[in-house]
């Protein structure tokens, strides 16, 4: 079955990372997000943020915050190189993401561990806005409460659940915000079977969308 999903995943069109130039340089007047026909393009709920960190120490410290680490097994190691294309990382260091369940509502956190490229540019906050606005229904995310910002970690991936993955990728077409991968149905212990696909926010993060079976 592993298998299976692998081959599925590798047999979609545009698996390969499509290069992109992410929208951090635009300016109030150039804002590509702001004029969307019928937005939000999607109805998103953010369910896990993802961070990188360059220390492991921050597992510590999630855990002082209140979040309670989530035992997954790696049952499905096909999945890896997926996920490790999803969120733009070595598969090296997506095989180890740990992940934990937040003290409250706020979204879940996952960690990965590995030296930080570096930093895309700063976002122009009125693009920023807009395109959580207007592309994803809601507004600008915040750094996980309690878990220290330290220059050694940031945010890699912002995890979304929306209805469709399929009808999420026809929405981006007509509002011409480009893909980072297409989309691909792969099984993980975290979100069992399900279809996710990615795009990227002003900021150079990645933002992934998740059509989980069970939802």
């Amino acid at each position: 079955m592993q298998t299976a999903h692998f081959r599925r995943v590798f047999a979609t069109p545009g698996i390969a990372i499509a290069i992109l130039t992410t929208f951090a340089a635009c300016s109030h007047a150039d804002n590509p997000f702001a004029n969307l026909a019928n937005p939000p393009l999607v109805q998103a709920q953010l369910h896990t943020v993802t961070l990188v960190s360059a220390g492991a120490e921050l597992a510590d410290q999630v855990q002082k915050a209140g979040y309670t680490p989530l035992p997954f097994e790696s049952n499905y190691p096909a999945s890896v190189p997926v996920e490790a294309v999803l969120w733009g990382v070595p598969e090296a260091v997506a095989g180890k993401a740990a992940e934990f369940k937040a003290p409250g509502a706020g979204p879940a956190v996952r960690l990965l561990v590995m030296p930080l490229p570096p930093a895309a540019p700063a976002a122009d906050p009125a693009v920023e806005k807009a395109f959580f606005r207007n592309v994803l229904g809601g507004d600008v995310p915040q750094w996980p409460a309690g878990i220290p910002h330290t220059d050694n970690t940031r945010v890699q991936v912002w995890t979304y659940i929306v209805p469709s993955v399929i009808a999420a990728k026809k929405r981006m077409r007509e509002g011409l915000i480009p893909t980072v991968t297409e989309p691909v149905a792969i099984t993980t212990s975290y979100f069992g079977d399900h279809k996710t696909m990615s795009i990227r926010a002003p900021d150079g993060a990645i933002v992934q969308l998740v059509e989980a079976a069970a939802q």
